[in-house]
């Protein structure tokens, strides 16, 4: 028993019952006999690069897709554009339905790709069924930090400006009060030593008088 894949305007595509999925490594015939026994359509995901894979689309959901917690709130992207089994970049993902109560049970019709995964809350709802698309998928935070605004920096930086300003005028005014007072010391060396030789002039004058007045009383 195989089951058939088809899009317009793509090669057909048949998978086998008996084919395991190689995330689960279920047969697909159990997958969606138990998807379908829970009244549940069942979703395949269909791989192209050089060659086409097919995947259970929920497993391919988790490997490719992941939520990114930021700032700015929850939002779903790619993680990994790789075919899990060759390693290849992915063209593209295509999503096939097999409905559980229709009249053609081995035809999947075609419902979207990754972008329609990508931008549809209500298409991850219907491929994730009963289990919580944003639960499912890996959660990666993105909380930078938050970068203060410009102004800010241009205030701290005329602050640090004036700052230093003062602090300049403040040197610049003990220097000079430094300079002042050294000079009014010096200033006040150099008065005691004319007063000092003053002083010695008056004292060597007096000394001559007094000789002048000795010799003079003697010779009379």
């Amino acid at each position: 028993m195989a089951y058939l894949l088809e899009k317009s305007g793509t090669n057909r595509c048949t998978l086998e019952a008996t084919k395991r999925e190689q995330f689960t490594q279920k047969l697909f015939s159990d997958l969606i006999n138990e998807s379908h026994s829970k009244q549940h359509d069942y979703y395949l995901a269909r791989v192209h690069n050089s060659n086409v894979n097919i995947y259970d689309a929920r497993q391919l959901c988790k490997y490719v897709f992941e939520m990114v917690i930021s700032t700015e709130g929850r939002k779903i992207r790619i993680k990994n554009f790789k075919d899990p089994i060759t390693q290849e970049e992915i063209k593209e993902v295509q999503f096939f339905r097999l409905k559980y109560d229709t009249d053609a049970p081995l035809k999947a019709e075609y419902v979207g790709n990754q972008d329609t995964f990508l931008i549809s809350n209500c298409f991850r709802s219907r491929v994730f069924c009963s289990e919580d698309a944003l639960d499912a998928l890996s959660v990666n935070f993105q909380f930078n930090p938050i970068k203060e605004p410009k102004f800010k920096d241009k205030k701290r930086i005329i602050g640090i400006f004036i700052m230093s300003v003062f602090l300049m005028l403040f040197l610049t005014s003990i220097v000079i009060l430094i300079d002042k007072g050294s000079g009014g010391i010096n200033k006040g060396k150099g008065s005691h030593k004319r007063l000092g030789k003053e002083l010695g002039k008056d004292k060597g004058g007096h000394k001559d008088n007094i000789g002048k007045d000795l010799y003079l009383h003697k010779k009379y």
